[in-house]
């Protein structure tokens, strides 16, 4: 075996971005590889969901030589250009360039009408969860500038399905004891609102709360972006709703799949949990906040594997997902089906998946500081 394949390796979550736990920490473990966090929240959230992993928490300051003298190759969800920013004299001081392999954390079709895609232009290497993904990349002109890639399939599913009592129990002693046995589960996962105002979350919120029928529960899980763009706001419409005894706001709670495990039905507006709900074949519910033309817009070509609600129909929203309590999966089997082979592929074990990335390594040079 090529030495090159052992090189010292590591995951990063640099800032507040908890929405990448999920992600960055399951592919560390796979890999036998710390996570270093620059947040001290981040790093005990991943020692408490994923206590296999060796979780290193480096303050701002010390952090960039940490990573450079700790490790050669780096797992991250940030653009190279961002990396190379803030790591540029901790690398020119050691003389030595960590090479990156780039950690999608998620599917979300955010980014076609921004230049999202187009921060990637300078990764050596990236993980693609399947064909979907690398289309979008070719279209933003930059998977042709990688060294390669890797096609990963739904790892972060495979991950939960080998560790599934740990975080069943979880799922049983954080959530399921917090509400009533109730006929239905519901999951909220809204998004950020980005520079599209792709959020349904202060429009939609005080409906599903205030007309959820007795015999359902709901679980919101908000993108953590939503806190940090306005703290006061998002803190006052939670303190009026969060005595609800059939709601329950889920905000420190990273695993996705074992979530989705247990909701009967999705309800979203853009964020990528839609499509890693695929994984389940049931009923998904979209809220069209810009009511925008689904057949039409790119942005919303998940939209295609549910139900569709427009702003107007907030107020009706539960009559809505009612009529199709009973819900045959005949109606989007065929689509969901089609939707989820195109974006994670055939099912790859994760040991496979970890030769592949292993072997990867082989194509960063073992010295080339010249790269600036």
């Amino acid at each position: 075996m090529n030495n090159r394949t052992e090189r010292p390796a590591a995951g990063l979550i640099y800032g507040p971005d908890a929405h990448h736990i999920d992600h960055i920490a399951p592919l560390c473990q796979l890999m036998g590889a710390p996570l270093i966090c620059t947040e001290e929240e981040i790093a005990l959230k991943a020692n408490q969901y994923y206590p296999d992993l060796e979780v290193i928490h480096s303050n701002y300051i010390a952090v960039a030589d940490e990573l450079v003298s700790r490790c050669e190759v780096l797992f991250y969800s940030i653009p190279r250009a961002l990396f190379d920013e803030i790591f540029f004299f901790a690398q020119k001081l050691r003389q030595k360039k960590i090479h990156t392999i780039w950690c999608p954390h998620g599917n979300s079709d955010k980014g076609r009408q921004t230049p999202f895609m187009e921060a990637l232009g300078k990764e050596e290497i990236a993980l693609v969860y399947g064909p979907r993904m690398i289309d979008f990349m070719k279209e933003k002109g930059v998977f042709n500038n990688l060294k390669t890639h890797i096609v990963t399939g739904n790892y972060r599913y495979q991950f939960y399905l080998e560790h599934q009592a740990f975080y069943d129990t979880l799922i049983e002693n954080e959530i399921l004891r917090r509400l009533p046995p109730l006929e239905k589960t519901l999951l909220y996962a809204p998004t950020w609102q980005d520079r599209e105002k792709s959020s349904s979350f202060y429009a939609a919120l005080p409906f599903l709360v205030k007309t959820l029928p007795e015999s359902w529960n709901l679980i919101v899980k908000p993108h953590p972006n939503l806190r940090l763009q306005d703290e006061f706001g998002f803190e006052r419409l939670l303190d009026t709703y969060r005595d609800h005894p059939r709601v329950l706001f889920l905000e420190d709670f990273p695993p996705i799949y074992p979530l989705l495990n247990i909701a009967d039905i999705y309800i979203g507006d853009y964020s990528s949990i839609g499509y890693d709900f695929l994984t389940f074949k049931r009923p998904l519910f979209f809220l069209n906040q810009r009511d925008k033309d689904a057949e039409k817009d790119p942005g919303l070509y998940l939209y295609r594997c549910g139900t569709c609600i427009n702003p107007s129909e907030y107020p009706q929203i539960y009559q809505k997902i009612a009529d199709f309590e009973s819900f045959e999966l005949r109606d989007f089997a065929k689509i969901q089906s089609q939707v989820y082979d195109q974006t994670f592929g055939p099912t790859k074990n994760l040991e496979q998946l970890r030769k592949e990335i292993k072997q990867s390594y082989s194509l960063f040079p073992e010295s080339d500081w010249n790269f600036f």
